[in-house]
């Protein structure tokens, strides 16, 4: 159906005449009477009551109209809502996030997706990976941040940045004296603007009888640091596990022990206090990449590719 079909039988009702409606609309009235009669013979029913002068609308000719009429309205608001998610005025995102990465990673993003469209609205579901995974399989979440450690048979996945681990002792700590000359400057941490090919790299055994506040076992952090201390050949002694990075930080703060955090970590966590920051590792080994990750194959709205870009703007 489309506008000019039923504005042409409007007017046959209004006017009860062919060649009345005719010169309303603009067309000859043999083209009008050719075009209901199509119509008419095509819904099989009759739309007017030609053996009366005036002719009168039928019943079918009625609901025509009614139906018609609604039929139109809702094309117009479905063309008006795609004009606007074209356009950015509305939209919806559904992002999936591990704690950590949402305390450390999203709130500038989201803020920045917020003040330039206002009219999308984002939904966090926070929950341990493999949960975050599982939804996103299902259809519950749209797209989830990641490490980049993910199954590429069933996630595609879009590069953000890349990291770098570092230690973070406590600065009442002693060894901060014997050490300082590796220290990095956390004006630069916190401004981004650590030139690494100038930062010495901390020997792990400088810190052997100190004590650390690790991660647990299941994430990738820990790994990476369980392999920096396999290559420098002996074991932490352990003060404190915990399962998220800033709380790591938080204990060094304290001056619990001492913990392994990210650049981001240090950077987006609006921390009053700060530890002392040290290179540690090699760049592979202390490296890695964060990403988004969805669905393999899945379609990105045109908000969530926005966020992507704002992802990338903002963290990389």
């Amino acid at each position: 159906m489309n506008s000019n079909e039923f504005s042409y039988i409007k007017e046959v009702a209004k006017h009860k005449s062919f060649s009345k409606a005719s010169k309303a609309i603009g067309i000859s009235q043999p083209a009008l009477s050719n075009f209901v009669r199509k119509l008419e013979e095509k819904l099989g029913v009759p739309l007017f009551d030609r053996s009366i002068s005036p002719i009168e609308i039928t019943e079918f000719g009625m609901a025509y109209l009614e139906y018609a009429n609604d039929v139109l309205n809702a094309t117009d608001r479905l063309n008006n809502v795609m004009s606007d998610l074209q356009d950015l005025k509305q939209g919806e995102i559904t992002m999936g996030s591990v704690v950590c990465f949402s305390t450390g990673y999203l709130p500038g993003p989201i803020s920045v997706l917020r003040k330039k469209y206002p009219g999308i609205t984002f939904k966090l579901i926070e929950e341990k990976v493999p949960e975050i995974m599982n939804k996103c399989l299902v259809g519950d979440v749209d797209m989830f941040l990641t490490d980049g450690r993910i199954d590429d048979e069933l996630f595609d996945k879009e590069e953000l940045f890349s990291e770098r681990l570092l230690m973070a002792v406590p600065k009442d700590a002693e060894i901060n004296d014997r050490i300082k000359e590796y220290k990095i400057p956390t004006e630069e941490l916190l401004k981004g603007k650590v030139d690494y090919s100038k930062i010495k790299t901390l020997d792990m055994n400088e810190v052997r009888d100190e004590e650390f506040v690790l991660l647990n076992e299941d994430q990738h952090i820990r790994r990476m640091v369980d392999e920096i201390f396999e290559k420098a050949g002996f074991s932490p002694k352990v003060a404190l596990y915990t399962s998220q990075t800033i709380t790591g930080l938080a204990m060094s703060v304290a001056n619990v022990g001492i913990s392994f955090v990210t650049e981001t970590t240090v950077k987006f966590n609006n921390i009053r206090e700060h530890a002392c920051y040290y290179k540690v590792g090699t760049t592979e080994d202390s490296t890695r990449t964060m990403c988004v990750a969805y669905k393999k194959g899945k379609y990105i709205s045109k908000a969530g590719r926005k966020f992507i870009e704002i992802l990338q703007q903002e963290l990389g």
